[in-house]
């Protein structure tokens, strides 16, 4: 995988992400992501910024991209929901979204306000990419993110771990009425379609937030920052007013 840009490939490094540092420049900012990477013992290549591009597949790299062999972790659903400790559980899940700025926003939110888990479907979804990656500015090296091939599936291993199944829809319950305080599972659907049928009908609340604007919803990544803030602001998180 190639990891582009300065927050994405730092954050790769300080979370120990193995591979090869390129660079095409020499500045302040690079010599410093230069300097972390020899703390870690990384290979640090310099190249042409013409390779560099073609390596990255667009110029936007700032100079730097780190050229990543690790295979992403394969977990178990079941055992890793089982595995959570905090005392305010919060579970992300996400169907069929296609994006991969959206994913990478939302990872971004993932990891300010604590999610403890971010669940991605294999099928007509974004997967973590080197754009995902950038867009999280190094976010979703913190997010613990599982890939499932079911989400109703995935949502009933939840259930049977005491969640309460919150789905983001426009036809849903306000915001506004919604107590969470009990492990929360929530669901946010794809771009264009929203929560497919049998994910809407296996969660146990529709909610949606209540806005004034002319046109029908939030973006999702947008929605998905406003309905976690919300979850851990009735928790009593620790910083949140």
């Amino acid at each position: 995988m190639v990891i582009c840009g300065f927050h994405a490939v730092e954050e790769s490094l300080r979370s120990g992400v193995r591979g090869s540092l390129l660079i095409s420049r020499n500045d302040a900012r690079v010599r410093s992501i230069q300097a972390l990477a020899k703390q870690r013992t990384i290979e640090v290549r310099i190249v042409p910024p013409k390779e560099l591009n073609r390596i990255c597949g667009h110029d936007r790299h700032q100079g730097v991209a780190l050229l990543s062999s690790a295979a992403p972790l394969k977990r178990n659903l079941g055992d890793t929901i089982a595995a959570i400790e905090s005392p305010f559980p919060l579970v992300l899940l996400l169907d069929q979204l296609n994006d991969p700025h959206n994913l990478g926003a939302i990872l971004r939110s993932a990891d300010q306000l604590a999610v403890d888990l971010v669940v991605t479907t294999s099928r007509r979804s974004v997967s973590e990419t080197p754009a995902v990656i950038k867009t999280s500015a190094g976010a979703s090296r913190y997010v613990p993110l599982i890939t499932v091939a079911n989400l109703v599936q995935a949502i009933r291993i939840c259930k049977r771990q005491e969640y309460w199944i919150y789905g983001a829809d426009v036809e849903g319950e306000s915001l506004a009425s919604q107590r969470f305080d009990r492990p929360v599972a929530m669901v946010m659907g794809g771009e264009h379609l929203g929560l497919r049928r049998l994910v809407k009908e296996s969660c146990d609340f529709l909610i949606r937030i209540p806005a004034r604007g002319q046109v029908d919803s939030f973006n999702v990544s947008v929605a998905a920052g406003v309905l976690l803030y919300e979850v851990r602001r009735q928790q009593g998180f620790s910083g949140f007013p």
